[in-house]
């Protein structure tokens, strides 16, 4: 039995990026050996195990066919005679298809560490254009190696568009497209992400809705946060195309809610100087800000990266300040219409007083 550490494990360590997951491939092994050393199985359609006490993945060499549509339509084959180069060869990029040894020694088929220096993402083989899961794999290694100024392969590229043309992007399920695109929206530069699937023609086939102009916004926002960053790329929608376009992609009913709101109620949001005691209190209740105080401060934050008005802290302050009045305190003795009456008065008052004292 021999392991090895693989892919993005060593391709973030030799780009000094920190490493947070380690996978390894066994080559040599059995699943029965594997399980007998107090490995763990965790895989579903491959032989995958969890290292005992570091809880780390250790995955038996494998070869891959092709035997039917999508990024799912694969036979595995796994052995102990698949050899670690045939591993390596089934992977997608030649950055993600170096290995090292217990020793630190590399073994690279495919050039790999000559791509890394060179700043180049290059598909291995013909066979990547089998998964079409890969075209946006590709783009979100782009956002992700931004700071080190990667390009792709003009032979990568056209391969991708070929795959495009092909219709192959219709076989993915919104389930894994959403995956990528959370990853995407996670690295240092997801604008990258998008504009370069624009580039090869996969927006129409993938969301149409978000426009290059709206890719420029995602890239001013003062935020790392992911719902933020999706909601500020679909701010020139309407709630219907929002809603429309989260349904198909599978999106969180947080996600959702929070990129309507920012769609429809950031003007407001910005004009808070100029706003009366009425039209504050009107707004927040709008808002759900008593009653759903997390979103309300999520839209918030999420306001104030998109507008770059310092803003947030000041609004949710109001939100707390009309949250304080207790019905208790103002309408004793009140009942019915009154009661409410009453703790709208003693909002309006409040904040009435707190703009003031601003």
């Amino acid at each position: 039995m021999e392991t090895y550490l693989v892919g993005g494990a060593v391709r973030d360590e030799l780009l000094g990026l920190p490493v947070h997951e380690r996978d390894y491939v066994v080559v040599g092994s059995t699943e029965e050996e594997m399980k007998a050393a107090g490995f763990r199985s965790v895989g579903r359609d491959f032989p995958v195990f969890l290292h005992p006490e570091t809880r780390e993945e250790y995955a038996l060499a494998r070869t891959e066919r092709k035997t039917g549509p999508g990024h799912q339509g694969f036979v595995c084959h796994a052995s102990p005679d698949v050899t670690l180069d045939e591993d390596l060869a089934r992977r997608d990029l030649t950055i993600n298809a170096i290995a090292k040894d217990n020793d630190g020694n590399l073994v690279d088929p495919h050039s790999g560490k000559k791509d890394l220096d060179a700043r180049t993402l290059r598909h291995i083989s013909d066979a990547f254009s089998e998964d079409p899961l890969r075209i946006l794999r590709v783009a979100r290694f782009l956002a992700y190696l931004s700071p080190f100024d990667f390009s792709v392969h003009p032979s990568t590229t056209k391969l991708l568009e070929d795959m495009v043309a092909e219709g192959q992007l219709t076989e993915l399920t919104p389930e894994r497209v959403l995956l990528e695109l959370d990853k995407a929206l996670a690295t240092t530069e997801p604008g990258a992400f998008f504009t370069y699937l624009d580039d090869i023609g996969a927006t129409k086939d993938l969301w149409p809705e978000i426009t290059q102009n709206a890719v420029r916004k995602l890239r001013e926002i003062d935020s790392t946060d992911r719902e933020t960053r999706f909601s500020a790329l679909v701010m020139h929608l309407d709630a219907e195309q929002i809603r429309t376009l989260c349904n198909r992609l599978k999106c969180t009913n947080q996600r959702r809610e929070l990129s309507i709101l920012v769609a429809t109620r950031l003007d407001r949001w910005c004009r808070l100087n100029t706003m009366t005691a009425v039209e504050v209190v009107d707004y927040l209740y709008d808002l759900d800000a008593i009653r759903k105080q997390e979103r309300f401060e999520h839209f918030c934050r999420s306001a104030e990266a998109i507008s770059h008005k310092v803003l947030a802290r000041r609004w949710m302050e109001l939100a707390q300040t009309i949250r304080q009045v207790k019905a208790r305190d103002v309408a004793a003795g009140l009942k019915g219409p009154a009661v409410g009456e009453a703790v709208r008065k003693a909002q309006v008052a409040n904040i009435e007083s707190a703009l003031h004292e601003r």
